[in-house]
């Protein structure tokens, strides 16, 4: 897959670097977590967002509902949500499952402790 970031690099050494960290990043599905950035696959593409740019994080699940031939039901999307201090929504990403969405959380709040976990109340 081509590594294409969302901000232009200021140098070559930049994009070296998000290679080697995105490559030895944990993967969810379409995210994976590296030790200083919030990787996610987009269409053809590759984007990051470090994480001193995150705030807060949280799941969103969204509700779709369905026709078959013969009865109904719904399906849950899980996606996870990154926001910025001025509660700018920085990405939306879909996620496999339920459980892996709870283990992507569990390992942001275990490497980054800064970030708020879970919706405002």
């Amino acid at each position: 897959m081509k590594f294409l970031p969302i901000i232009e690099l200021e140098t070559e050494k930049d994009a070296k670097t998000l290679k080697v960290e995105y490559k030895a990043a944990r993967q969810f599905g379409k995210v994976a977590l590296g030790s200083e950035n919030f990787f996610y696959k987009d269409k053809f593409k590759v984007r990051y967002i470090p994480f001193a740019n995150v705030y807060r994080a949280f799941r969103r699940v969204q509700c779709v509902n369905m026709k078959m031939c013969c009865a109904g039901g719904q399906l849950q999307l899980q996606n996870i949500v990154l926001c910025s201090k001025k509660n700018d929504e920085l990405c939306m990403v879909d996620l496999p499952d339920e459980r892996s969405a709870l283990a992507l959380f569990e390992e942001i709040e275990k490497n980054h402790p800064e970030i708020k976990i879970g919706m405002k109340k």
